[in-house]
This record gives C-alpha cells, sequence and structure tokens, in this order.
C-alpha cells in the first residue's frame, strides 16, 4: 500500500507541475498579447500594482512561481478578470477508504485466470475529454471486463453513461473478435439497493445480467462472459451472489 502511495504522489506532483507550467505559460502569453493591445508597457503595469518590471518579465514568461494575487492585480490594471478554475476531465487518483476496500474484495474473488489491471486507461476519443480510466479491467479468453467501483451511487444517469462510454471506448480499440463488457460493482448498502429498486426498469435495461451470473463468471475459469450487470460486493465479508439486479435480498 505504501508503495502505491508513493506511485500516487509522484504522478500527482509530476501531473499538477506540467499543468502549472502550461497554465502559467498560456497566461503569460494571453496577458502579453492583451497589453500590446492596449499599449501598455511592462513598466507602467508594474508601477500600478506596485512590483517590479522584472516581476511582469516574468508573468509573460510563464514563470509559474508568480503568484495569483500579483496576476489578479496585473489582470485588474489591463481591465480583465483573472479566474482560478477546475476542471473534472480525467479519473482521480486518489478514493475513499471503502473504494480501495472494494477493489481488494473484488481482486479476491476474481479467478486467477482473469488477469486484472487497475485503472487501466481507456481511449479518450467516444469516453470524453482529458485521460480515462477504469477502475478495474478484467482480461480473459477474448473477453474485457471493465468493472466500474462505486461506494456510493450519486447521479445515476451520469455513472450509466460513463461505464457505457468506455465500453464503447475499448470496444472500438480492441482487436477483432474481442468482446467489452461493463459492469458496475456496488456495496450493497441500504441506499444503494433503494436507489437501485427505484429504477429498476432503467437498470434492467442497460445492465440485464442478474448478480449472481456475474458472481460465478468472475470466480470460474475465464469463458464467454454473460454482459453488462451489477455485482454486489461487500469489503467487510466474504463476497456472495446477492440475487438479480435490483433485488432487495
Amino acid at each position: 500500500m505504501a508503495a502505491t502511495h508513493t506511485g500516487i504522489t509522484r504522478k500527482a506532483t509530476n501531473e499538477g507541475d506540467r499543468a502549472l507550467r502550461r497554465t502559467a505559460t498560456r497566461f503569460g502569453e494571453d496577458f502579453r498579447e492583451l497589453r500590446l493591445r492596449f499599449g501598455v508597457t511592462q513598466a507602467a503595469v508594474a508601477r500600478s500594482i506596485g512590483v517590479s518590471r522584472s516581476v511582469i518579465c516574468q508573468l509573460e514568461a510563464g514563470d509559474e512561481d508568480v503568484g495569483p494575487r500579483i496576476r489578479a492585480r496585473a489582470s485588474a490594471a489591463l481591465g480583465a478578470t483573472f479566474k482560478m478554475a477546475l476542471y473534472a476531465d480525467a479519473e482521480p487518483m486518489i478514493r475513499d477508504a471503502a473504494h480501495a476496500r472494494l477493489i481488494e474484495a473484488l481482486l479476491r474473488l476474481r479467478h486467477p485466470g482473469w488477469r486484472a489491471t487497475i485503472e487501466a486507461p481507456v481511449p479518450t476519443t467516444l469516453a470524453g475529454p482529458g485521460h480515462r480510466s477504469t477502475d478495474v479491467r478484467m482480461d480473459g479468453a477474448r473477453q474485457i471486463v471493465l468493472l466500474e467501483v462505486e461506494s456510493r451511487i450519486q447521479r445515476w444517469e451520469e455513472l450509466a453513461r460513463e461505464c457505457h462510454d468506455k465500453q464503447a471506448a475499448v470496444q472500438a480499440s480492441a482487436a477483432v473478435g474481442v468482446q467489452v463488457h461493463a459492469v458496475l460493482v456496488l456495496p450493497p448498502t441500504h441506499r444503494n439497493r433503494a436507489v437501485i429498486r427505484s429504477l429498476a426498469a432503467t437498470v434492467q435495461a442497460a445492465f440485464p445480467v442478474p448478480d449472481r451470473v456475474l458472481h460465478d463468471a468472475l470466480t470460474n475459469e475465464p469463458g464467454a462472459w454473460p454482459g453488462n450487470g451489477i455485482l454486489w460486493l461487500s469489503a467487510s465479508r466474504p463476497p456472495s451472489a446477492t440475487g438479480p439486479v435490483g433485488s432487495a435480498k
């Protein structure tokens, strides 16, 4: 687990720093273009906000060490608005503890013949913008199973759409004859069960394969996968089949 945390720390640091450099470079270019359009010198901007001209030079050169307060003041001096934005265009590198335990339980459940990949990349052509990944990918005999693990259902429509978008993206890039399937892994909490019961018809259309069938397919030697479905999985006790999709049992 410590090695995993170290890897996440390194990846988050590297990708975060690259994103900051790109943003700082773009900001500097846009700022310089706006300043020149208005015929304002670097020195004039610097005097207006009480800094040295070298700071404005650094800003326009894309120096990420120039702080947001200076950027906001310099923007205001040119009649522009500085905004800090956040775009959710990729999968998170970290999850809650419940999510991690579910993945551990899923890996223990699978037959050794299923080759598992954690945070497997998904092509972006059909899966939306950014760098997408699926929580666990299982590769078997000409079968690929994409398992999305959720500790708590938030927005069902968005969750179902994302699962199927990823399935379509991986299927489009898969070898001829390889079938790709999508499985939603959920803990059998009262709330999750209630959400699924309230959407029984919709769930049946999107994830028709019963839990017990998915359970058997995952624990047995890889063969033809039965299709899309919801796998109910508890991290606190040994996994077992819990009835068909939407069942409250």
